[in-house]
């Protein structure tokens, strides 16, 4: 992903190569820009334009999209996380009263319980093991709603309020609590459990919603095996699942 200035006006040219990815999802660049023009159109969320799309590759080489540059930063390169999750609440709320069209992709977990296992950096096994056991059972009923599935404060764009939402390549249609809990493990890991339990809290009296914290949990043991560990983020980690494990 990179800036491109022209005829006076700035744009973000996205291009996807990791062929994994792509394998999996050939789609993916044509999806996320069908559902930014869908936004776009339909709604009232603040979202990048699409200009020109290469669904395939055949012009640009990769699977590329240019969308419009908004002029502002990331909620989380701010030092006051408590400035945002407030906004960051009614976002997420916003983005669940979407009315989505019909092809929108369903919820899909990233990774099955059953190929899950601790990660070996861990200093509490046997919590890692209760959480992946817990994801056995039935999720918590909930009435399915428009997800952006990637939600969290990097992916809204801010100044002085919430002036953009990127990265709308997993958008799905399942239950609201999954932003709420992808959202709430970015903001554990950056500024700690007391935040992610703000932006909860926040969200819950917005909605009158139970927050449930087996959505929490997926969302943790959905980065196996692929979280590249740092010792900060994973004493957080612990710490955060820990918590979750003890409200089942």
């Amino acid at each position: 992903m990179r800036r491109v200035d022209a005829h006076d006006r700035s744009f973000v040219l996205k291009q996807v190569t990791n062929a994994r990815w792509l394998a999996e999802r050939p789609d993916v660049v044509g999806y996320e820009a069908k559902v930014l023009e869908m936004l776009g159109t339909d709604t009232s969320l603040p979202v990048p334009e699409v200009v020109a799309v290469d669904a395939t590759g055949a012009e640009a080489g990769d699977p590329s999209m240019l969308i419009t540059h908004i002029d502002a930063a990331p909620a989380g390169s701010l030092d006051r996380p408590d400035d945002v999750l407030e906004p960051l609440a009614e976002t997420a709320v916003a983005i669940g009263e979407v009315e989505p069209p019909s092809w929108v992709r369903p919820f899909a977990r990233y990774l099955d319980a059953s190929e899950a296992s601790p990660p070996l950096w861990t200093t509490v096994e046997p919590v890692w093991e209760r959480a992946i056991d817990a994801l056995d059972g039935a999720a918590p009923d909930t009435e399915p709603r428009f997800i952006h599935r990637d939600y969290h404060h990097w992916n809204v764009l801010w100044h002085d309020e919430v002036v953009g939402i990127v990265d709308w390549s997993q958008t799905s249609i399942g239950p609201a609590s999954m932003d709420i809990a992808h959202c709430r493990m970015n903001l554990a890991t950056q500024f700690g459990v007391g935040a992610a339990d703000r932006f909860r809290d926040a969200w819950q009296e917005r909605t009158g919603l139970r927050h449930h914290p087996y959505f929490d949990i997926v969302t943790v043991v959905d980065l196996l095996p692929d979280w590249r560990p740092r010792d900060r983020e994973n004493r957080i980690l612990d710490d955060y699942l820990t918590g979750l494990v003890g409200e089942l």
